[in-house]
């Protein structure tokens, strides 16, 4: 039987195949213990939503806690933010059939009907019959379904919403606002989203609703001697070998993302019989690039010819000193032309800034540009 391989991509990362998040794991749960309310923000591939399906796992075990994990990526109307939200949160708080249904219609006072559906798994779900006239009021209620159950049954609740950035296009920011912040310590939410150009709107500006409601939960990058434990021993462990070289190699390029760094090591180990070289490095990155061509031709094609030229050019200066007269003179920009273009980049959450210097947030794409020229 072939040994699977060790490293794992494209999907959530649990147990063995998640590498480090100790230190912001045991802070995400202290934070929520205490009732603190959460912004956690990490580029796209980056293992956020990993690390927040690691928290609901470990807060699962312990018998006080309720965990809500709800994605809105996909969600594009309020009554599907509602149908959602109440199945999630019926689910989340009982595997029990017939108490769900109990707790819903005597405890939670639900006004709509509630029905119930089994699918071709097995699995259970719920939903309201709502009219037009009920959905404000209905709304209402179902936003308020933690704490009243928190409050009823003494459980600490937890509700993560997922690339939270997406409500901002369902136009009920203040209502939601309102009543989450009646909920006291009883309910602790952790808004988590990959868009940071929406979310700085969101929890900076002082004319929206949650201006300066939240602790600021910044992921730092995992730190290449833990890559270097992790890797070596996922391949020590199927009887092959890496030099840290390549593992310095591939954090370089890589910028030690997670998906990135599972991705090519995984490529690197299929094609290792015993010892990784530079032919199988080699092989592995272009294999990856041909992968990838067509999302980052994608974007690239979307962009403006000053927006590409921009790009280029953060990558050609390593995104110091953008607005010296020597590089501007060389790439033949304008301080103006550049200032409005890297605006343009940075609410496109291509590009973004940390101290004095630009860089691209998608590591990969600096990468996947080095190569086209």
């Amino acid at each position: 039987m072939k040994t699977p391989n060790p490293f794992y991509y494209g999907n959530e990362v649990y147990d063995d195949d998640f590498c480090n998040r100790v230190q912001e794991l045991q802070e995400l749960a202290q934070d929520v213990s205490s009732g603190q309310n959460l912004l956690l923000y990490a580029p796209r591939r980056f293992g956020k939503t990993s690390l927040l399906k690691k928290l609901k796992h470990k807060l699962d075990k312990q018998k006080d806690y309720k965990v809500i994990f709800i994605d809105l990526f996909s969600v594009s109307s309020i009554d599907e933010f509602i149908q959602k939200y109440f199945n999630l949160i019926i689910n989340s708080f009982e595997n029990n059939t017939q108490k769900a249904l109990r707790n819903i219609k005597e405890v939670l006072n639900i006004r709509p009907n509630v029905t119930m559906s089994i699918n071709e798994t097995g699995n259970i779900s719920y939903s309201l019959s709502i009219s037009k006239k009920e959905q404000n009021q209905t709304l209402e209620d179902v936003l308020n379904l933690p704490s009243i159950y928190a409050k009823k049954f003494n459980k600490k609740v937890v509700v993560i919403f997922d690339e939270f950035q997406e409500i901002a296009q369902l136009k009920f920011e203040k209502k939601l606002r309102t009543i989450l912040q009646s909920h006291s310590r009883e309910v602790s939410y952790i808004f988590s989203g990959s868009k940071k150009s929406i979310l700085n709107q969101m929890f900076s500006d002082n004319s929206r609703a949650f201006y300066k409601s939240v602790k600021h939960f910044h992921i730092e990058q995992i730190k290449l001697d833990e890559w270097i434990v992790f890797i070596e021993n996922k391949f020590k462990q199927t009887n092959k070998e890496i030099e840290k070289r390549y593992i310095k190699q591939v954090f370089d390029i890589t910028d030690g993302f997670p998906y990135y760094m599972q991705q090519i090591m995984s490529m690197i180990w299929e094609k290792t019989s015993q010892n990784a070289d530079d032919d199988i490095l080699k092989q592995s990155l272009e294999l990856i690039i041909q992968r990838e061509y067509d999302l980052y031709s994608f974007i690239w094609s979307s962009l403006t010819p000053n927006q590409k030229n921009t790009l280029k050019y953060i990558v050609h200066v390593d995104g110091l000193n953008l607005y010296s007269n020597d590089h501007l003179q060389e790439f033949n920009f304008s301080a103006t032309t550049l200032k409005s273009t890297l605006e343009a980049l940075l609410k496109k959450d291509i590009c973004d800034k940390k101290d004095d210097r630009y860089y691209l947030v998608d590591p990969f794409m600096k990468y996947w540009l080095e190569t086209i020229g």
